[in-house]
C-alpha cells in the first residue's frame, strides 16, 4: 500500500513538473512588441528597421545576457552595427582591430525573403572584410535572432527584437 502511495506521489509531482516546463516554453509565443505585424511587416520591407540585442550566444564561451545599448539599424543606404562581440580569434589578423561589431556602412548588399511559417529571412554581406555575413530571422511578433559569419574570428548569434525604424 505504501508502495502505491509513493509512485503515486512521484506520478503526481513528474506531472506538475511537466505543466510548468510547458507553460514556461509555450511563452515565447506570446507577443513581445508593441509594433503590428504590418508595421514590422512594412519596416522590414522599405529596409527601415532596427534590431535591439538582449542575449549574445557566441561559439565559444558563455552566452549571456547583454544590457545597454546594442543594435543594428537599417536604412535603406545605410547600415548601422553597435553589437559587442565575445569570441576567439582564428588567426593574427583579427588581433588589433578592435570590435569586429562596430561599424558603419553605405555599401552592403540586403536580400530578403518571406519564411513559410511567416516571418523574414534578411542577409546582410557588408564589404567588411571581417564580417561575411548577417543573417537576421524576423518573426510575426516582433521577435528575432541575428546570425553572424566572421572572416578570421569564430561567429557569434544574437536574440532580441526588431522594431520599426524611429
Amino acid at each position: 500500500m505504501k508502495q502505491v502511495k509513493n509512485k503515486q506521489i512521484i506520478i503526481l509531482a513528474g506531472h506538475f513538473l511537466l505543466l510548468i516546463f510547458f507553460i514556461a516554453c509555450s511563452s515565447g509565443n506570446q507577443i513581445n512588441s508593441v509594433f503590428s505585424q504590418d508595421e514590422i511587416s512594412q519596416a522590414i520591407n522599405n529596409d527601415r528597421w532596427d534590431f535591439s540585442a538582449d542575449y549574445a550566444m557566441p561559439s565559444y564561451g558563455a552566452s549571456r545576457n547583454i544590457t545597454g545599448s546594442y543594435y543594428v539599424k537599417c536604412r535603406k543606404d545605410t547600415l548601422i552595427v553597435a553589437l559587442p562581440y565575445f569570441g576567439k580569434v582564428n588567426g593574427a589578423v583579427g588581433l588589433n582591430s578592435g570590435n569586429p561589431l562596430d561599424f558603419q556602412s553605405t555599401d552592403f548588399k540586403l536580400t530578403k525573403e518571406d519564411k513559410k511559417g511567416g516571418g523574414w529571412l534578411v542577409t546582410i554581406k557588408p564589404p567588411n572584410s571581417e564580417v561575411q555575413s548577417m543573417t537576421f530571422t524576423f518573426f510575426d511578433n516582433g521577435s528575432a535572432q541575428a546570425n553572424f559569419i566572421m572572416t578570421n574570428r569564430s561567429g557569434i548569434n544574437f536574440s532580441g527584437k526588431v522594431a520599426p525604424a524611429r
